[in-house]
């Protein structure tokens, strides 16, 4: 697997973990941030350095002359990117985030959705912002209680989820993904739902990558808990599989000491969008037939 860029805030943020123990993994920090850039070795000499003015003037020389007409064009599309950028920036700080996300409307998760997109790509063009969306028809609708557990969203949308899953699912094919904020979180989440009837599912341990891959191509799991950088790696590698029973489960209601949550905090906001909802896993999500929720 290709070395990918560390978006997380801290070496525990693309850990995955799977119901009911989980698969943080502290790895992460081992495999990425190679330096990718070029240098000059001693023996290569760097080119004499140029003004800026110097620049300027011999461009001027070698440009041809720009009409009155092309400069206005120029100027007004300069004034439309500004007003653009100006717009998008605004929309972002209006943005705030809903109290109780497992209350949303389908429209309402999917305005959710979108402000956090448009804060990752804030100069989109409103096609670019539509085609990176998640299409509305994988949105899930607010859950009335379920078998007593309406006071715990999150148990309530799992016990939904896992009422007709089958005793033995295909490996590596969890009925329930939860995306959290932080391994530290997803800890957190698995400990929260470990009474939760979950037919099919083992107990993991914490694993590199490698070895992720390697169990859940062995495994019978029901849930998988994980941050977006994690579980996108995994799904890129095949070693998650997706169905249309599949619901992925947004932990959008926790938020961290600076009251941000996965979608907001820049770090994991951008791997969702940019990793997770992107390429390969895109594809895998989406196409597999994948269902999101917020609680």
């Amino acid at each position: 697997m290709s070395a990918e860029p560390k978006t997380g805030g801290d070496d525990l943020d693309d850990g995955l973990e799977l119901d009911p123990s989980l698969m943080a993994s502290d790895d992460e920090g081992a495999e990425l941030g190679e330096d990718e850039g070029a240098y000059l070795s001693d023996e290569e000499e760097a080119p004499e350095p140029v003004s800026r003015k110097r620049k300027a003037a011999d461009s001027a020389d070698s440009a041809e002359p720009v009409s009155e007409e092309q400069a206005k064009k120029d100027a007004k599309k300069r004034r439309r990117e500004k007003d653009k950028a100006r717009k998008a920036a605004k929309r972002a700080a209006e943005y705030t985030e809903p109290a109780d996300p497992s209350t949303l409307s389908t429209e309402e998760f999917a305005q959710t959705l979108l402000a956090s997109l448009r804060s990752t790509f804030p100069a989109g063009t409103a096609m670019e912002i539509e085609d990176r969306a998640i299409p509305t028809k994988h949105l899930l609708p607010p859950l009335m209680a379920v078998d007593g557990e309406g006071s715990d969203p999150l148990k309530a949308r799992l016990t939904d989820a896992l009422r007709n899953a089958p005793k033995k699912p295909t490996m590596g094919t969890p009925r329930v993904l939860i995306l959290s904020l932080s391994g530290i979180r997803c800890a957190d989440v698995v400990r929260a739902v470990r009474d939760v009837p979950r037919p099919g599912g083992e107990i993991a341990k914490h694993f590199k990558v490698a070895d992720q891959v390697k169990f859940l191509g062995k495994t019978r799991v029901a849930i998988a808990v994980g941050t977006p950088a994690r579980v996108a790696k995994l799904l890129e590698e095949g070693a998650l599989k997706i169905t249309p029973q599949t619901v992925v489960i947004l932990d959008i209601g926790h938020r961290d000491a600076k009251n941000r949550t996965m979608l907001s905090l820049p770090e994991v906001r951008d791997e969702f969008w940019k990793s997770l909802l992107a390429n390969k896993a895109r594809r895998a999500l989406l196409d597999g037939g994948a269902h999101f929720a917020a609680v």
